[in-house]
């Protein structure tokens, strides 16, 4: 008896120090778990029960951890229940709540601790489950467990239901810097971003008693970001460097980078870049995604060879962004050489990479590189990369190959999305395939359920316009259950010059001069309707007009590459 206790205490000093391990094995614990049939038996002393399955957890091996549980069931107690629970959590939320449902069912008191470990399961399941996992706090969590009602806040804002997570915050009798974050997390995740503002001047007001943390600082940058408060923002730097927390976190001073960038202020920006003394590859994307967010393509580039010089070495999300600065000038060499980093790096097979080469390719003018670049791409399941592809087609005038792509992406079963419809309809609509755009259209709706855009709409007015079916693109308006945005009317207005009705011209003119008064393509277009007509002194008032507010139009232009120099020659009037 002697020798059968001192086994069973040697396991549970071996349980525990393998479940301390930093990278524990899979096969160790398979082993004792051997051990512990011979020395236990079928009914093992629960705590080696609960150190085994938090073992085989550890190792990741949570098939074998839900096996042992089930194989010795009757020994299970609370804790091993909550173990379970708390593994089972992320990866698989049913099964965990389904457990803690069973262990609520078996009459076992309910820990704060086993209620905070399914909390974490409840993030990833319908909103009633959170709600269920509340009514059983509420019985057996005193109010001042700050853990288990924190985690109730993020669990209903991660369910989009804010207010509920308000009244459980303003419900508690204190509150910690996990309370504050996860109700300005949030605010700033549910796009609430002037209450996430709102929240933080809260937090600021308590002072030392609850101090800012990296958590409640990116957060609410992120929201400064989403709501365009860039003097806020400010103040909030302002605050992390009198802490100190600007120059020790990353994060914060990659959030730092994200609003100044993405709200304009890039003299900001680069100055604390130059501050940031650790700058990782996330620092280096924030930057030049937001140099392309503000049109700062030729900026971008440099820093990116920038980033390359510091050694940092650039990700999928790098090269993606890099790829999309060379697209927007052009400049195919500097791509191709992006493209030969990608292969060298081992990204090739990222799905963001294909699509941007393909996408790049084509707005340098190299189709032919972009379809080996969509013949390369190792994941063909893909619905963005054949829409890349798509649109490259038809960007590059090959309509009937466009469609004709967009059916064999169908037969292959990958559902189309907005993006593909919109590249599929204007395709129809530059060949004259009215009949097929109206199949296409219908199909959207009726067969893959996508709600219609307004540049869907466009198109179609586009393709009736270039028909000379004004008519049809006036009743499919009218069947719009939202008021036409100016890409829309723009589109009809341009229908109306093809088949020259000038009265409704007039009328959609004068809407277009409501909705966007400084687009000068608007009074071209009504002057050029006049003009068609013989009415040259209403055309030449249209022009006086455009004087009078002093507007200009631009004279078009095309870009050149010239000995991979990107050029631009003035189109001639």
């Amino acid at each position: 008896m002697t020798s059968r206790s001192g086994s069973v205490h040697e396991l549970t000093i071996l349980l525990s120090a393998l479940r301390r391990a930093r990278r524990p094995s899979g096969a160790h614990a398979a082993q004792l778990h051997a051990r512990l049939l011979v020395y236990a038996g079928a009914r093992p002393h629960p705590v080696l029960l609960t150190q085994l399955v938090s073992l085989y957890a550890a190792a990741g091996r949570l098939a074998d951890a839900l096996r042992a549980f089930r194989a010795h069931l009757p020994s299970a107690n609370l804790r091993t229940y909550t173990a379970l629970v708390s593994a089972l959590a992320r990866p698989h939320p049913g099964i965990a709540f389904s457990l803690f449902s069973s262990c609520a069912r078996r009459g076992s008191r309910l820990i704060p601790h086993a209620i905070s470990a399914v909390l974490a399961a409840c993030a990833g399941l319908p909103p009633v489950y959170g709600r269920q996992v509340h009514a059983c706090a509420a019985k057996v969590v005193p109010p001042g467990d700050m853990f288990v009602y924190t985690g109730l806040v993020d669990v209903y804002s991660k369910a989009g239901d804010m207010a509920a997570s308000r009244k459980v915050f303003d419900e508690m009798p204190s509150r910690g810097v996990a309370s504050w974050n996860a109700l300005v997390v949030g605010y700033a995740r549910n796009k609430m971003c002037l209450d996430a503002l709102l929240v933080f001047r809260e937090l600021g007001a308590q002072g030392r008693e609850v101090p800012l943390d990296q958590v409640s600082v990116s957060s609410v940058l992120s929201a400064c970001t989403g709501a365009g408060a860039v003097d806020f923002g400010r103040q909030v730097h302002a605050c992390v460097t009198k802490v100190g927390l600007e120059l020790s976190a990353v994060c914060v001073s990659n959030a730092l980078l994200d609003m100044y960038t993405r709200c304009g202020c890039s003299r900001e920006a680069l100055v604390l870049l130059d501050d940031v003394e650790c700058r990782d590859v996330v620092t280096w994307n924030i930057v030049i995604h937001g140099c392309i967010h503000n049109n700062r393509f030729k900026e971008a580039s440099m820093l990116f060879r920038s980033m390359v010089r510091d050694g940092v070495l650039p990700d999928d999300v790098s090269f993606a962004t890099a790829l999309q600065a060379s697209a927007s000038l052009s400049a195919w060499a500097l791509g191709a050489s992006i493209h030969a980093s990608v292969v060298k790096t081992g990204f090739l097979d990222s799905h963001g990479l294909a699509c941007s080469l393909v996408t790049m390719y084509s707005k340098c003018g190299f189709l032919d590189d972009a379809c080996r670049a969509f013949e390369g791409a190792e994941d063909h399941l893909c619905v963005t990369l054949w829409t890349a592809m798509i649109t490259a087609l038809q960007q590059h005038g090959h309509g009937v190959q466009a469609i004709d792509m967009f059916e064999t992406m169908l037969e292959n079963g990958i559902p189309p999305d907005h993006i593909t419809f919109i590249s599929v309809l204007s395709s129809c609509s530059h060949n004259g395939l009215v009949e097929q755009g109206r199949k296409y259209f219908n199909s959207m709706t009726q067969v893959h359920k996508i709600t219609p855009w307004s540049e869907h709409y466009a198109c179609m007015v586009n393709m009736f316009g270039r028909a000379g079916l004004l008519g049809e693109a006036k009743k499919l308006i009218n069947q719009m259950r939202v008021k036409p945005d100016a890409s829309l009317l723009g589109a009809l207005l341009a229908a109306c010059m093809n088949c020259r009705d000038l009265e409704m011209g007039k009328e959609v003119a004068k809407k277009l001069f409501e909705v966007e008064p400084g687009n000068t393509g608007n009074y071209v277009l009504l002057a050029n309707i006049y003009a068609s007509h013989g009415r040259l002194e209403d055309a030449d008032e249209v022009r006086r007009w455009m004087m009078y507010q002093e507007l200009r139009k631009m004279k078009g232009c095309s870009l050149v590459n010239n000995e991979n120099q990107t050029c631009t020659i003035p189109m001639l009037h």
